[in-house]
């Protein structure tokens, strides 16, 4: 029995084709596997991390002192009965006529001891109700009454340090209910801190300057800069004034000196000498 073999030609040529494809994206694949192990294997630059901190000491050249003066209308019972409108405005406005002379009185005496008007600031009225329980003897349950609290705050900025203790004495001798407290600053602030944060930016140099030099190194450029300020303010001079014989009379008030301070963290690239 005869069979015929028939003869296997060349592979088409779409064939061809995506088998050529194939190999050169398998090359492809190959480079780029070899290009990132090379990568992994590149150094880290060399990098020296510094800290510094520098601080100053400065002495206040302003302050603010505030205050608040106050009057409430006489305390009326709460009840079933219906408030009376009228005689609760009434008190209102009496005690308001009684604030508004205190202030007015104050200020003139402020003036008078020549505080400028500018350095002056008096506030807007306030007012709030006041509601309060009292019992009394033989009582089972305390009486609820209610009152209107009024008050006003003033406010002054002292460039003469000198003056705080006379401006107190006016405030107490004026009857302010409240001394909120003494302020004291620094007016060129600002630039004090910029003094600081410079002066610990050229320690954070010097120290990685000598740091390098001492391994035979050169600095190169800054990678990255992290500062932090700590300016804390002055302790705040606070006083009650509900009694008369809190007069400041005599005393003296230092405030010292304030401290700025500043702490900076710097991070160079090095080059080695080799």
């Amino acid at each position: 029995m005869l069979m015929n073999h028939a003869t296997r030609g060349p592979a088409p040529l779409a064939q061809r084709l995506r088998r050529t494809a194939m190999l050169c994206g398998l090359a492809l694949c190959t480079a780029g596997a070899t290009h990132m192990a090379r990568a992994d294997q590149t150094p880290a630059p060399a990098l020296v991390h510094v800290s510094a901190s520098a601080s100053l000491e400065a002495a206040p050249d302003k302050a603010t002192i505030q205050a608040r003066l106050w009057e409430k209308t006489p305390a009326r019972k709460v009840d079933d009965k219906a408030p009376d409108s009228k005689a609760e405005g009434q008190a209102a406005r009496k005690a308001r006529e009684s604030l508004e002379s205190r202030i007015t009185t104050l200020i003139q005496a402020l003036e008078k001891a020549g505080i400028d008007s500018r350095q002056i600031s008096a506030g807007s009225l306030n007012l709030r109700p006041e509601q309060y329980y009292e019992r009394n003897n033989g009582q089972q349950q305390p009486q609820q009454w209610r009152r209107t609290h009024l008050e006003r705050p003033i406010s002054l900025s002292l460039d003469d340090l000198d003056k705080v203790p006379e401006v107190i004495d006016l405030l107490l001798g004026a009857g302010v209910n409240q001394l909120a407290g003494v302020q004291y600053q620094i007016s060129e602030r600002d630039a004090l801190e910029d003094k600081v944060l410079q002066e610990a930016l050229s320690k954070a140099r010097h120290k990685a300057q000598l740091m390098a030099e001492t391994l035979g190194a050169t600095l190169g450029s800054v990678q990255s800069i992290n500062e932090s300020s700590h300016s804390p303010r002055p302790q705040m001079m606070a006083m009650r004034a509900d009694m008369a014989e809190a007069k400041s009379s005599g005393s003296e008030y230092r405030p010292g000196e304030l401290s700025l301070e500043s702490s900076v963290q710097v991070s160079w690239h090095i080059k080695s000498a080799d």
